[in-house]
C-alpha cells in the first residue's frame, strides 16, 4: 500500500445483460409437414453487481475502463431447449464505497463480501411452445428477450482506515507514518499539508491496522476551506482519531480546541470517534517544557513522541492497538443481520403511458408500452392479436378511442409499428 494513488471519485457506465428472445419452430416428423410446436425459451441476461472487497483501495481502475457490461442470455432453440443464462457481472469496489445514480445515493457498501445488485438481467422471452393450449394446438406467439439499457453510475469512496491522522500541517502526521508503516509520503522542513491521502499498514504484535495520513486541517475546514470538507468526509470513516500536536508551537491547548470544534461543526458522529491526543516532536523540547504541557492538558490521556528518535513510538502503537480491539468488539455487537442482506436496486419512479398525434399515427411512450412493444415482436398476427389484448386490459386502447382513433390508424411505440383492428 505504500505511496498509494488515491482516487476517491468515479463515473462509470453499466449494463446487465440483454434476455435471450424466444425461438418460433415446430417438431419434424416424418409424414407431417408441421409437427407440434417445440420452440425454447430464451435464456436470461446476466446482472451486475458491487461487490465490497476489502482488498481494493482506490477507484484508480474504473480511470481506464469506464463500460461494464453482463453477458446476454441467449436464444431459445429447437426441441424446446431453452437458451443460456448470461454470466453475472461482479464489480470490486473498496469497502467505503458510495453508489449513486442520477444524483441520488442508493447504497454504501461498507462489509466485505457484501453484494448490491445494481441492475437486473433481462428477462429471456418464452417461445412457442410456452404458449400450446387445448384452443391454440400450433400458436406462431413468441416473446423477444428484454433489452437493457446502459445506466451511469456515479462512485464516491470514503476511504475507511482503521487509524486517522488529524492534525495542523507540519504537526509531524507524515514523518509518523512513515516511521511506523510501509507507507512514503513526502516529507519537508517547512509548513506544508498532505494534497492526497496516503496509507501505510502497521502491526502491533499480532494486531495489524492501516493509518492514514489526510490533507491537512485548518479554521474554518466545516465551512469547506483548504481542503476541509475532503478531509472530513474521510476523517468520518475511520475508527480511531489520532490528534497529532507539534510540540514546540505556542498555546498548544488552543490549537487542539480549534480542531475539535470543526469536527464538531461537521458531524456529530465525527465529534464522537474516540481520539488519542499525541505531542510530537519532543525531541525539540526540554523534560521541563513536557511536564508544563501535560498541565496544560489536565486529565486528558495525553502521548508523547519523537518519531526522529523513536521515543515514545512503540508505547502509542500498543495504546492504538488495544483502542482499536475495544472499537471492533463494541463494533461486532452494534451490526445486525440485516447489515450483509444483498440489497437491489429498484427504478423509483415509472414513466406513465403517453399519447401523442401526428396525422395518422399515435405515439405511445412511457415504461409499460415500451416494455411490451419490445418483448412481443410484431412478426405474426398471433403477436400483433396479443399486444393490443395487454394494451386495452390497461385501458390504454380505450383512452385512445376517446381521442378519436379510427381502424387502419397506425399505432407507434419506439420502433414498433401496427394497425388498430376491430
Amino acid at each position: 500500500m505504500s505511496n498509494l494513488t488515491f482516487i476517491d471519485q468515479a463515473k462509470i457506465m453499466i449494463k446487465p445483460g440483454n434476455g435471450g428472445s424466444g425461438k418460433i419452430a415446430f417438431h419434424r416428423e416424418k409424414h407431417v409437414s408441421r409437427g407440434g410446436p417445440s420452440g425454447g425459451n430464451g435464456g436470461n441476461g446476466g446482472n451486475v453487481f458491487f461487490i465490497a472487497d476489502e482488498n481494493e483501495n482506490t477507484l484508480l481502475d474504473f480511470r481506464s475502463k469506464k463500460k461494464h457490461s453482463a453477458i446476454d442470455g441467449s436464444n431459445g432453440k429447437e426441441k424446446n431447449m431453452t437458451g443460456a443464462s448470461g454470466k453475472d457481472l461482479y464489480i470490486k469496489v473498496p469497502l467505503g464505497t458510495e453508489i449513486y445514480v442520477e444524483g441520488k445515493k442508493k447504497f454504501d457498501l461498507l462489509f466485505h463480501k457484501q453484494l448490491f445488485l445494481i441492475g437486473s438481467g433481462g428477462k429471456g422471452g418464452r417461445g412457442n411452445a410456452s404458449f400450446k393450449s387445448s384452443k391454440n394446438t400450433v400458436p406462431t406467439l413468441f416473446e423477444a428477450g428484454v433489452k437493457t439499457n446502459w445506466t451511469e453510475i456515479n462512485l464516491s469512496l470514503k476511504l475507511l482506515a482503521d487509524v486517522g491522522l488529524l492534525g495542523y500541517p507540519n504537526s509531524g502526521k507524515s514523518t509518523f507514518l512513515s516511521v511506523v508503516s510501509n507507507a512514503k509520503p513526502k516529507i519537508a522542513d517547512y509548513a506544508f499539508t498532505t494534497l492526497v491521502p496516503k496509507l501505510g499498514v502497521t502491526k502491533y504484535k499480532d494486531n495489524k491496522f492501516v493509518i492514514t495520513d489526510l490533507p491537512g486541517l485548518i479554521e474554518g475546514s466545516h465551512l469547506n476551506k483548504g481542503m476541509g470538507l475532503q478531509f472530513l468526509r474521510h476523517l468520518s470513516r475511520t475508527k480511531l482519531i489520532l490528534h497529532l500536536i507539534d510540540a514546540s508551537i505556542e498555546n498548544p491547548i488552543n490549537k487542539y480546541k480549534n480542531l475539535r470544534y470543526e469536527l464538531k461543526q461537521y458531524s456529530k458522529k465525527l465529534n464522537t470517534l474516540t481520539e488519542l491526543i499525541v505531542i510530537t516532536k519532543i525531541d525539540l523540547i526540554s523534560d521541563e517544557e513536557i511536564k508544563k504541557i501535560k498541565a496544560i492538558f489536565k486529565n486528558k490521556n495525553v502521548s508523547f513522541i519523537s518519531s526522529q528518535t523513536q521515543r515514545g513510538v512503540q508505547e502509542l502503537l500498543m495504546k492504538i492497538s488495544n483502542s482499536l480491539i475495544e472499537i471492533k468488539e463494541s463494533e461486532k455487537e452494534q451490526i445486525s443481520s440485516d447489515d450483509f442482506v444483498h440489497i437491489k436496486y429498484e427504478d423509483e419512479i415509472k414513466r406513465p403511458t403517453k399519447i401523442k398525434r401526428e396525422n395518422d399515427f399515435w405515439i405511445l411512450s412511457g415504461d409499460y408500452v415500451e416494455y411490451w412493444a419490445n418483448r412481443v415482436p410484431l412478426t405474426s398476427h398471433e403477436n400483433q392479436l396479443r399486444i393490443l389484448a395487454k394494451f386495452k386490459s390497461k385501458g390504454i386502447i380505450k383512452k385512445l378511442e376517446k381521442m378519436g382513433i379510427k381502424e387502419n390508424d397506425m399505432i407507434v411505440v419506439k420502433d414498433s409499428l401496427f394497425v388498430i383492428k376491430y
